[in-house]
């Protein structure tokens, strides 16, 4: 620009019409071009709404990305760019295939907007945060371009996979609740199913009056055997690192056993609670969530389960004992592991003397596991085994 301005002046000096109309030409295009660059970007704003930031693997994200002019001036063009997170990807056709993220232009009249349906996938649980979106405009020459960035930075989750689990075969020490027990331990007085004719070694309190005096015979209630689930899931990441490395492929899996099992008791009103010794993605602090029942604590186990890390926050017994004030006696302890360490078999013979009803999953193939008899436990090597009955799989 300054050397356009002395080319200007010379040209008036030496009386030159035609370059001192072209340098003026340019120079009040230049002009024209900043004051337009400088007022393109009032009024205007990119906007980013999902119609979910939660999602299971491969499930598809609805967004909607938009471009807004609020103001008389055009914009000749605008550029908005969204970086996407390793893990995420679009599954809208993109102009550049080889750009990592998404990208739109367009332009607009003054007080218009425009919106492009993006539709994005995650092939892997995890903690996915999404970044603000990058908007570049400028004059209607192209000479001068002012960028701004624009919508707040959102966190997307996506949950582990979820797997069938049959939730019959985790023990139980309450003899009274709402599911009908595999064997009669306890019989519930407040679940009858029918009535029997009265025997010597009936208990009183059991007769059925109603049904003695319809029949002028005395008759007993029958009554179910049911059991009530308290249960409270321990994942040891610490379990998973062997010789600094760490079984990807087990971890995901026992992240999505941790899931399952939560859903299963869930969804039969049971109160679950989930504990991990890890660093979470989001706050660097170890998971515990104490046992509740609702849609609202599954959620949160879910969510919890898609920020673990694979970094862990140390060794699974002293986390436990940490945490066991918060757990009533009676309360099932599941817990999940990789290779189990050598004294895995004595803190959970003691916890079992101390109230607690014991599953041990363990996940992947590390040869024998000797437990105490009073201690269920099975062998996870795929996500088909969680359906097995609770008992070591050679």
């Amino acid at each position: 620009m300054g050397a356009v301005g002395a080319l200007l002046i010379l040209a008036v000096w030496f009386a030159q019409t035609g370059l001192a109309m072209l340098a003026g030409l340019f120079l009040g295009t230049a002009g024209l071009a900043r004051l337009w660059c400088r007022l393109s970007l009032a009024g205007v704003s990119a906007e980013r709404r999902f119609a979910c930031r939660r999602s299971f693997p491969g499930e598809t994200i609805e967004c909607t990305l938009g471009l807004v002019n609020r103001k008389p001036l055009p914009l000749p063009w605008a550029r908005v760019e969204w970086p996407l997170p390793p893990g995420i990807r679009p599954l809208t056709a993109e102009p550049d295939p080889t750009s990592p993220g998404i990208r739109r232009s367009a332009s607009l009249f003054g007080y218009r907007r425009i919106k492009w349906a993006i539709r994005l996938s995650a092939a892997r649980r995890g903690l996915y945060p999404v970044g603000p979106l990058s908007l570049c405009t400028g004059d209607i020459f192209g000479l001068f371009t002012r960028s701004l960035a624009t919508a707040a930075a959102e966190p997307l989750i996506v949950y582990p996979r979820i797997f069938p689990v049959d939730p019959g075969a985790i023990p139980s020490l309450h003899p009274m609740g709402d599911h009908h027990a595999p064997r009669r331990l306890v019989q519930d007085p407040t679940c009858p199913i029918g009535v029997r004719d009265y025997q010597r070694t009936d208990n009183l309190k059991f007769i059925h009056w109603k049904a003695s005096a319809r029949t002028r015979e005395l008759k007993v209630k029958l009554l179910a055997a049911t059991t009530a689930f308290q249960a409270a899931v321990f994942l040891d990441v610490e379990s998973f690192h062997a010789q600094g490395l760490l079984a990807e492929e087990d971890f995901e899996l026992a992240i999505s056993a941790a899931g399952s099992i939560a859903a299963a008791l869930a969804g039969k009103g049971s109160p679950v609670g989930l504990y991990v010794n890890t660093c979470l993605a989001d706050t660097g602090l170890p998971a515990g969530i104490a046992p509740g029942a609702g849609r609202e604590r599954l959620t949160l186990v879910l969510e919890t389960l898609a920020k673990v890390t694979a970094a862990p926050s140390g060794p699974l017994a002293a986390f436990v004992e940490g945490r066991r004030s918060e757990l009533p006696a009676g309360t099932t302890l599941v817990f999940i592991t990789g290779r189990p360490s050598p004294v895995l078999p004595l803190f959970l013979a003691e916890l079992g003397a101390s109230g607690f009803r014991i599953l041990l999953i363990s996940v992947g193939d590390h040869g024998e596991i000797r437990l105490p008899d009073a201690i269920a436990w099975r062998r996870v090597c795929t996500a088909a085994d969680l359906m097995l009955p609770a008992g070591g799989r050679p």
